[in-house]
């Protein structure tokens, strides 16, 4: 796909999102592998390597300096959000931003979206590398949120005008919210029930923090709630692979029918579309447009890694919006989330067209 042809298209999008309900503040740190002097060390850049000192201190102790290199915005409203609203759509984030007023974090992302805040966010201790992140989170605040919480602080009236607005209804992360399922309906309760054409946006997060017992219970829901919304469920890699081993599939690499078992797995679940993104490929399976998949250019010396899978999902709605097939939405994905890894954040629309 030539990116400048579809420029115009992205400039006249007029969509509404609106995504509920989480929020995070990343601290992000770099874990050093050797001090040679004050100003001067080595990395630890790979998470093998992380591995090999755990298992090297056996039952002892062991430290390890830790480098702060940002403090950023983290979290599904939040970073798709701001993935999406650069590339022009109407967004509408409800989530955790800051209890009195925004976190100065948010400040730069409420000046492209509409944000709702429902109190402080939560915390997450982000270890970088060059080959992925691991996240600590304090869980607290986002484990905590309830429905009526939501309701309490925004208003049922104001749900449902943003719920009427909006094209694309947003939720997530499951792993993360132990109400999701019974937010999840609430917001169905209210969507209107006019001539609107809408959908739902999922990602479930690593779905194996919560027990497997629950996931299903949650993916046997989804057909029911795609009778009502087309949905759209968006894995990652690791996502993928739990959820395709549930349905007897093994997620392979790109030379492993991994369309054919998209399809077969977005079929057993029951909903319209299933999209997996990984560093290597991006693929979808669509009831209405067919299978598709997308060879993406690994990078090497990424600027950023948390946050580049929420740009792909922006990336994602954003070419939904402009009526692209399945595979012009995965290749629009795919270099927005190229573009992050790149430079630490999503691109805008004129950006993406320097590509």
């Amino acid at each position: 796909m030539d990116i400048p042809i579809i420029i115009p298209r992205l400039t006249q999008i007029n969509t509404t999102i609106s995504m509920f309900a989480d929020g995070y503040v990343d601290e992000v740190w770099e874990l050093v592998n050797s001090r040679i002097s004050l100003s001067d060390y080595t990395a630890i850049d790979q998470k093998k390597q992380l591995a090999e000192r755990i298992m090297l201190s056996d039952t002892g102790g062991m430290a390890i300096e830790m480098i702060k290199k940002r403090r950023t915005i983290g979290g599904f409203t939040a970073n798709i959000g701001d993935a999406a609203a650069r590339l022009g759509l109407n967004t509408i984030l409800v989530g955790l931003y800051g209890k009195e007023t925004f976190d100065p974090l948010y400040e730069p992302l409420s000046r492209i979206s509409r944000l709702i805040s429902l109190g402080d966010p939560a915390v997450t201790h982000a270890l970088e590398f060059d080959d992925g992140k691991i996240l600590l989170t304090h869980m607290e605040a986002v484990s905590n949120l309830s429905w009526d919480d939501i309701v309490d602080t925004v208003g049922e009236e104001e749900i449902i005008s943003i719920l009427t607005a909006s094209d694309i209804i947003g939720v997530g992360y499951w792993a993360s919210m132990p109400a999701f399922d019974e937010n999840l309906a609430k917001i169905c309760a209210l969507i209107p029930d006019d001539e609107k054409q809408r959908r739902f946006f999922f990602d479930f997060a690593d779905v194996r923090k919560r027990e497997e017992v629950a996931l299903v219970a949650t993916l046997q829901g989804l057909f029911k709630v795609n009778e009502k919304l087309p949905i759209t469920l968006s894995l990652n890699e690791h996502e993928g692979a739990v959820i395709f081993e549930l349905y007897g599939e093994k997620l392979d690499d790109i030379g492993g029918r991994i369309t054919d078992k998209m399809e077969s797995v977005r079929k057993q679940i029951g909903i319209q579309e299933l999209v997996v993104h990984t560093p290597y490929y991006a693929a979808a399976s669509s009831c209405v447009d067919g299978t598709a998949l997308s060879p993406q250019e690994f990078c090497e010396k990424p600027v950023r890694t948390a946050g580049a899978g929420d740009s792909f999902n922006g990336g994602y709605l954003a070419a939904m919006s402009t009526g692209l097939n399945t595979l012009e939405r995965l290749q629009l994905a795919n270099a927005t989330v190229s573009y992050f890894l790149k430079n630490g954040y999503p691109p805008s629309v004129e950006e993406l067209a320097k590509l």
